[in-house]
């Protein structure tokens, strides 16, 4: 008889911690990059008459000795606001890759939040100028507040100026910033918020094809990079086609951004991009086999939808931590 563990979101984020999930994502990057490691393609399945869909994303992740198989499921309903629930939910199923028994339940919304920062941050690490000090953030939800968070661990920043079409939303993300930036301040518009700023994070929730800032707001020369994070699907973007055309472009999977992210795709569509823009992925510029930034007054831009083989790796890494610890419920099985 084995056990099944139950793993929530408050104990994922006592498990799964930035200082542990940053280096965990870097080398999964680097071995993803390699094609080491198995992942699906995302696969959408849209009930009828509600508007909302579900995600499927199955992964194997883990040490080699140990390896595990994540199958991540995503929840996007508009109507989960009538019920006070989170726009998007989900879980991640964990199951022993070697001898197909079901492991863990874990939370996916925590999860998602936490490993899409780290991402992030080793991403910020290797294509940001060296003197890079200023921050800036478009939109002041769970993914802005997670990417504060671990953005604060890659270097000393002097200001984050943090946007948001909700100011109130913006002022209390600045109040608990200042716990992990010297100045943290709120701006009346992008164009405040983008002066000045080495590294921006697009962190909003759009759901259209109207990019999130005008690209004559971003600073000329100054060697900025951008971190994409926020739109999901073909048809959403958050960067203006010149700002994208103009930068060194690195995604997190090439076929994935070729297939999913509008940030690209709306571009090419345009004809002002093509598929050879992509210069790399990620892992690769970590692993040394392509250069990322060139020069320091390049704009780079980092595209990042997400890989299953990222949630099936912290999965596995939150699962052994919490048997260790002996935390989360466990139900016997089968």
């Amino acid at each position: 008889m084995g056990h099944l563990h139950v793993i929530d979101a408050a104990a994922v984020r006592k498990l799964l911690t930035y200082d542990d999930a940053i280096p965990a994502m870097e080398d999964t990057m680097v071995r993803a990059s390699r094609r080491e490691l198995y992942e699906h393609p995302r696969v959408t399945v849209e009930p009828p008459g509600h508007g909302g869909m579900v995600l499927l994303m199955p992964a194997v992740g883990g040490p080699e000795e140990e390896p595990v198989l994540g199958l991540k499921m995503l929840s996007m309903f508009p109507r989960a606001v009538e019920r006070e629930l989170p726009s998007v939910q989900g879980l991640v199923i964990l199951v022993d890759a070697v001898h197909g028994q079901p492991l863990a339940l874990v939370d996916a919304g925590a999860l998602t939040e936490i490993r899409t920062a780290a991402v992030t941050a080793v991403a910020t690490r290797a294509l940001a100028r060296q003197g890079a000090r200023e921050l800036a953030v478009i939109g002041a939800g769970v993914q802005a507040r997670g990417h504060l968070e671990a953005l604060s661990r890659t270097r000393e920043w002097d200001r984050v100026r943090i946007y948001s079409r909700t100011r109130a939303t913006a002022e209390k993300l600045a109040r608990w910033a200042e716990g992990f930036y010297p100045r943290a301040e709120v701006c009346d518009s992008t164009a405040e918020a983008l002066a000045d700023c080495d590294v921006l994070c697009t962190a909003t929730s759009v759901a259209g094809d109207e990019p999130v800032f005008d690209p004559a707001e971003l600073p000329a020369g100054r060697g900025v990079h951008i971190n994409a994070i926020g739109a999901f699907g073909p048809g959403c973007r958050e960067l203006p086609t010149a700002t994208v055309a103009g930068a060194r472009l690195i995604v997190d999977n090439r076929e994935a951004a070729l297939r999913e992210a509008g940030d690209i795709l709306l571009p090419i569509a345009e004809g002002a991009l093509t598929e050879d823009a992509i210069a790399a992925e990620i892992g690769e510029v970590l692993a040394g086999t392509r250069p990322g930034r060139t020069d320091d007054t390049q704009t780079t831009v980092f595209e990042t939808l997400g890989l299953p083989v990222q949630d099936s790796v912290a999965a596995a890494l939150v699962y052994r931590r919490a048997v260790s610890h002996g935390i989360g419920e466990r139900i016997s099985f089968p």
